[in-house]
Order: C-alpha cells, then structure tokens, then sequence
C-alpha cells in the first residue's frame, strides 16, 4: 500500500497531479496574504480588521533584523543531496522569530530567502517558492501565537498549531509541488528529498529547540520594549473608537469626583413633645 502511493506520488498519477495543483493554489493563497497585509489588513475572528501595523523605524529594524538572523544561519547545513535539501537547525528560528516580533519577524523571515539569494546570486524559481512556502510557516505563527512567553496553554497551541504543524505541512507541499511542476528536479527528488528535509528542518527539530529558544529570549526581548503583542497592545489602547481605548481614556481621565453632599432642608420641624 504503501509503495503504491509513493509510486503514485512521484509518477505520473492522479495523487502527483492533486498535489502539483495544491503546491500551485497555495502559492495564490501566499500572493493573497501579503497583498492583505501590506494594505494594512489582516483576518480575525471578526472577519477583515486592521492589522494595527505601523511602519516606522522601529518595525523596519525587526524587519531587518529578522532576515538578517536568519540569512546568517544558512550556510549552517549538512546537504542530504547537494543544492537540494539537508540539516539546517537555524530554520527553527523562523517560529521564535515571528513569535517574539510579530508581522515584522514575518516579513523579515519569509522574504530572507529570495534577499540572500539575490544578494549571492543564486536566485531561481526555487527561491520564490521557498518564499512563498515559508508565508505559511511565518503568517500562521504570527496569527495564532499570542503568548510567546509560554506560560499559558494558548501560546504552547498557537505555537505548535500554527510554526510546528500547519504551516510547516503547507509548506512541505507548496515547495516541491512547484519544484515538480517546473520541472526543476525530477518528482522522485522533490518528494523524496525536499519534503522529508522540510519535515525536518522545520516540524521535528523547531518542535524541540523552539519552546527553549522562546522560553530564554522571551523575558530579554520584552525587558528591551520589543515584543510586538506589547506594541500592538498600546496601540489598540490609543483608538478611541475600541473597548481598549474607551478603558484607556476612562483611566487617564483619572478618578471621578466625589458625589455631592445631599442638600440641606429648607425647614426642620419642631420636635414633637
């Protein structure tokens, strides 16, 4: 059974074909995403709301910041098959990333990859498609991480949920779905040597080093006034049209004045005798 899948993965089967245009719809979806959130937008449970992103030289420097950790940690690697795939235990900073700097950490992260390779000189189609496969990973994370100081439930699922697994795996799709599709290697290589590095590199080992790299950067990182749930935080605080910002401005109002005193009668009757 199991063969018969494989054989049907990396042939030319009605699976490798589901998959090529999965690989293809998901690199739609990733266009979609920065579209959405570079015009100031993200999605909720609210549905379309504002992002609350502010580009200053503060979010600019995470920006750079992010991709320039993350493009120093990738010669960091042991090659399976040269220029294929191989170990590189610095991808597991893309989750920590996001979840310490937010939208941010994101951009810098995902668009890492096409910025050191047109730097060296290596840009290719792979390149985009690790980009754009990466927008799951990175965008994932930065929506459902909402506690990266680990100390409640929520942050352990929104990290695991969304830089661990649901990400990663749409990432291990997008990347040699298109690899397949161009043609750029055979299929066998794609799904047999790309996909098993993505697992990885970026589901098995970020699902032990992550938590650790949070758990140690997290109170550092906040003591410097750059976490980014903080600054969204003060923001929200500062629209007068939100709950944060009608408790805000009720706080900085300061206390209410002390109700009157009740008035005096106008007579007081005698005492009865």
């Amino acid at each position: 059974m199991t063969w018969n899948f494989l054989a049907n993965l990396i042939g030319s089967g009605s699976l490798n074909s589901t998959v090529k245009g999965i690989a293809l719809a998901l690199m739609v979806v990733a266009i979609c995403i920065w579209v959405m959130e570079f015009s100031g937008h993200t999605i909720s449970r609210h549905g379309l709301v504002s992002n609350n992103v502010v580009w200053n030289a503060r979010s600019i420097a995470l920006v750079a910041v992010s991709a320039a950790i993350f493009i120093a940690g990738r010669p960091l690697q042991f090659q399976f098959i040269p220029g294929i795939g191989g170990f590189n235990p610095s991808l597991a900073l893309a989750p920590v990333l996001v979840s310490l700097f937010g939208l941010p950490g994101a951009v810098g992260v995902t668009f890492s990859m096409p910025i050191g390779d047109a730097v060296s000189g290596a840009l290719t189609v792979g390149s985009v498609a690790g980009c754009l496969g990466m927008t799951f990973i990175t965008w994932f994370t930065y929506k459902l991480c909402f506690d990266a100081s680990l100390r409640s439930v929520r942050g352990w699922i929104g990290l695991y949920a969304g830089g661990v697994i649901i990400g990663p795996l749409l990432h291990a799709i997008t990347v040699p779905g298109w690899l397949d599709f161009v043609h750029l290697v055979p299929p066998a290589v794609a799904w047999g040597a790309v996909a098993p590095a993505i697992v990885l590199n970026q589901i098995i080992v970020p699902a032990v080093i992550a938590p650790i790299l949070l758990i140690a950067l997290f109170p550092p990182v906040r003591q410097w006034g750059l976490y980014w749930k903080d600054a969204v935080v003060a923001r929200q605080g500062q629209q007068p049209g939100s709950v944060r910002g009608r408790r805000a401005a009720t706080l900085s109002a300061g206390p209410l004045p002390d109700p009157l005193p009740p008035a005096a009668p106008d007579m007081q009757l005698p005492d009865a005798q």
